[in-house]
C-alpha cells in the first residue's frame, strides 16, 4: 500500500496530432511532471464557528473553510509521456523554476508556487546540451554597414534592434549536471490542453459514429464515454478553480451548459489579468501555448522564460519562441489559448441545448476586449495615469505609443526605465507641488526630471547613448507625461472630495518593481551551485555553493522595496554588456 497514487497526464496542446509520437494525441503529455497528492489546509479556526469534530473531515471543509492544493514533482523520473527521455531535471533548471515562481508570487502575478527544491548530491547526474563560455549571439551589423546605407539612422536602429531578437543559436556542447527535483504547488494543474485532448476524443467519436461525418444527435453524443470524460474534466476544473462561480451554482442540477459558460468567463478574465501582469513586470514565458496555459490563469512551467533586459516587443529567451511568443505578443497568445478552451467546451454547449456558434462568437468577441483592456490598464498604471477618465486613457495610450518607439530604438531597460520614472514622479509629485497647470513649471523643472530619469552610469535605463534627436524627444515626452500626471491627480482629487487621494507615485511604485529575476543574476547563482562538467574536462566539477541562490531568494521576497545598499549596488543596474550576447544568458534552447 502507498499513501499516494502518482500520475502524469496526457495533453493536447495543439489541435492536431503531429506533436504526439503515436499520432493519436495519447502520447504527448507530462514528460517529467508527476502529481503525487492533494492536501486540504483548514483556514484559521478563530474565524470559523465549526466544532472540533467538524474538522475531522477535511474534504468537507473545502472551499468555505479550507484551501486545497495539488502537489507535483518536476524531475522525479520517467512518465508514460517522456518520449524516450529520462524524466529528470537538472539543478540549473530547477533553481530557475524555484526562484522564478517565488519571485512571480512576490511580484503579485498569479503563479504556481515552489514548495521545495531537492538536489541529488553525489548522486544522479544527467547530460544535457548547453552553452560553452564562447557561445555568443550572431554578430549584428553596425550603423555604418554598407548593407544599411539606403536607410536613415532611425531605420538602421530599428533594423538592428529587430535582428537582435533573432540572433540566437543552439547549444554547442554537452554538460553533465546534477539532478534535482522541484515540488510545485497549485490549486490544480488543469491545463487548457487537457480539456482540448478530451474534446478531440469527442470529435473523433462523433466522426466514427457518423461514418466520417459528425453525428447530429446530441443524445448519442452524451452517451459516449468520450463525452462523459470531457464533462467530468470540465466539472473538475470548475470545482478546483472556480467553485463559487462555475461549480456551486450549477452542480446540484447538473447544469453543464451554465457551468461551461461560467468556466469560460472566469478563465477569460484570469488569463487576461495574468498576461497583463507579465507585461507589467517584464516577463516572457517563452512557450505560451495551450498545454502551458492553466485553466486557472496561473503562471506555470518556468522553462525557457526570461525577464526583460533590453526592451523589444518580440523579446524572448527561447530559441524557438518565434514572434508569436514574443513579449508584447503574449496577450495574443493568451487569447489564442483561450480560443482553444472555448473550442474544447463547445461539445458540452452543443450536447446541453446551447448554440455553439453563438457562444463561440460571444466569448471570443468579449475576450478580445478583455485582453486588450488588461494591457491598456497595465500601461496606464505604470505611468501613473490610471486615475482619470476617457481623456486620460487616450492620453496614456498616445504616451505609451511614443515611448515604445524610443525604448525599442535606444534599447531601453524595461525594469530600470519604469522604476526611474517612478522616482521622477515621487520627486516631482503633483501631490506635493500644489501646482496644477503646465504653465506653472519652468524649463529647468523638466530638465531636472530628465536628469533624474537618466540616473547614473549603472542606472541609466538606455543601453545605447541617446542621440540628440532622441534626447530631445525624451525631454518632450517627460513634459507631456508630467502634465498628464498632474491633470490625472487633480481630476481624481476632485472626484474624491474630502477623502484623501493616493499620490500617483504610490500607484507607480506598486506597479513598477525595482528588482526582477534577470537571467544574468540566475546564471551566477546556479553556476556556483553546479558549474557542470563537460566531457572534455577530466576533473570533477566543484559547486555546492548555494549562497547565490539564497541571496536571490531574499531579493525576490520584496521586489518593490528599495532593498539594502548592497542589493541596490549589485542588482539595480543594467545587464552587463557581455550577458546580452552570451549563450545560456541572452538566449537558450
Amino acid at each position: 500500500e502507498t499513501w499516494a497514487t502518482p500520475y502524469a497526464l496526457s495533453i493536447m496542446g495543439r489541435r492536431y496530432t503531429n506533436n504526439c509520437p503515436y499520432g493519436t494525441g495519447d502520447g504527448y503529455g507530462d514528460g517529467r511532471a508527476i502529481s503525487v497528492g492533494e492536501i486540504v489546509v483548514p483556514h484559521s479556526r478563530d474565524d470559523d464557528d465549526r466544532g472540533d469534530d467538524d474538522y475531522d473531515d477535511y474534504d468537507a471543509l473545502y472551499p468555505h473553510a479550507a484551501s486545497r492544493h495539488e502537489l507535483q514533482l518536476k524531475g522525479a523520473g520517467r512518465t508514460p509521456f517522456c518520449r524516450g527521455a529520462d524524466g529528470r531535471a537538472v539543478l540549473r533548471s530547477s533553481i530557475r523554476e524555484f526562484l522564478a515562481s517565488e519571485a512571480m508570487h512576490a511580484l503579485g502575478v498569479s503563479t504556481t508556487r515552489a514548495l521545495s527544491l531537492v538536489v541529488s548530491e553525489e548522486g544522479d547526474t544527467s547530460t544535457r546540451p548547453w552553452y560553452s563560455g564562447s557561445a555568443k549571439a550572431r554578430e549584428l551589423p553596425k550603423m555604418d554597414d554598407p548593407r544599411l546605407a539606403q536607410y536613415d539612422d532611425r531605420q538602421k536602429r530599428e533594423i538592428i534592434s529587430q535582428l537582435a531578437t533573432q540572433a540566437k543559436s543552439d547549444p554547442d556542447m554537452m554538460v553533465e549536471e546534477k539532478c534535482a527535483m522541484t515540488t510545485r504547488v497549485a490549486s490544480s494543474f488543469v491545463r487548457i490542453g487537457h480539456l482540448d485532448l478530451f474534446a478531440r476524443r469527442v470529435e473523433m467519436a462523433q466522426m466514427k459514429g457518423g461514418g466520417g461525418k459528425k453525428s447530429p444527435s446530441k443524445e448519442d453524443v452524451k452517451e459516449t464515454s468520450q463525452y462523459r470524460e470531457l464533462e467530468d474534466m470540465m466539472w473538475h476544473a470548475c470545482y478546483r478553480e472556480y467553485y463559487r462561480d462555475a461549480y456551486a451554482p450549477y452542480w446540484e442540477t447538473r447544469d453543464a451548459l451554465g457551468a461551461a459558460t461560467a468556466l469560460m468567463e472566469g478563465a477569460m478574465t484570469r488569463i487576461a489579468k495574468m498576461v497583463g501582469g507579465w507585461i507589467r513586470v517584464g516577463f516572457v514565458q517563452g512557450n505560451f501555448n495551450a498545454d502551458n496555459c492553466l485553466v486557472g490563469g496561473r503562471t506555470m512551467d518556468y522553462g525557457p522564460f526570461g525577464f526583460l533586459d533590453v526592451y523589444h516587443p518580440l523579446s524572448a529567451k527561447w530559441t524557438g519562441s518565434g514572434e508569436h511568443f514574443g513579449f508584447m505578443n503574449q496577450p495574443n497568445a493568451g487569447y489564442a489559448n483561450f480560443a482553444v478552451l472555448v473550442e474544447s467546451l463547445l461539445p458540452v454547449i452543443d450536447a446541453n441545448g446551447g448554440d455553439s456558434d453563438v457562444v463561440r462568437d460571444e466569448m471570443l468577441n468579449k475576450a478580445q476586449t478583455i485582453f486588450t483592456d488588461a494591457v491598456d490598464e497595465v500601461m496606464r498604471t505604470k505611468m501613473g495615469l490610471d486615475c482619470g477618465g476617457d481623456d486620460s486613457a487616450k492620453e496614456a495610450e498616445e504616451l505609451w505609443g511614443e515611448m515604445e518607439q524610443l525604448l525599442k530604438i535606444a534599447r531601453g531597460d524595461w525594469t530600470l526605465f519604469w522604476r526611474q520614472l517612478t522616482y521622477v514622479a515621487a520627486e516631482y509629485s503633483p501631490a506635493k507641488s500644489g501646482k496644477e497647470s503646465a504653465g506653472s513649471y519652468t524649463s529647468d523643472y523638466y530638465d531636472g526630471m530628465l536628469t533624474m530619469l537618466l540616473g547614473d552610469e549603472d542606472t541609466n535605463p538606455f543601453y545605447d547613448a541617446l542621440t540628440t534627436e532622441n534626447r530631445a524627444g525624451l525631454r518632450a515626452w517627460i513634459e507631456r507625461w508630467h502634465v498628464a500626471l498632474a491633470e490625472c491627480y487633480r481630476s481624481a482629487s476632485e472626484r474624491s472630495g474630502d477623502a484623501p487621494t493616493s499620490p500617483p507615485e504610490e500607484t507607480m511604485r506598486r506597479a513598477n518593481p525595482k528588482y526582477t529575476l534577470r537571467e544574468w543574476m540566475l546564471v551566477e547563482a546556479y553556476s556556483k551551485a553546479d558549474p557542470g562538467k563537460s566531457p572534455m574536462n577530466p576533473f570533477p566539477a566543484k559547486g555546492g555553493d548555494y549562497s547565490g541562490v539564497h541571496e536571490l531568494f531574499e531579493l525576490c521576497k520584496d521586489p518593490y522595496a528599495e532593498g539594502s545598499a548592497e542589493q541596490h549596488r549589485k542588482y539595480y543596474r543594467r545587464a552587463p554588456d557581455e550577458s546580452l550576447r552570451a549563450g545560456g544568458t541572452a538566449f537558450m534552447s
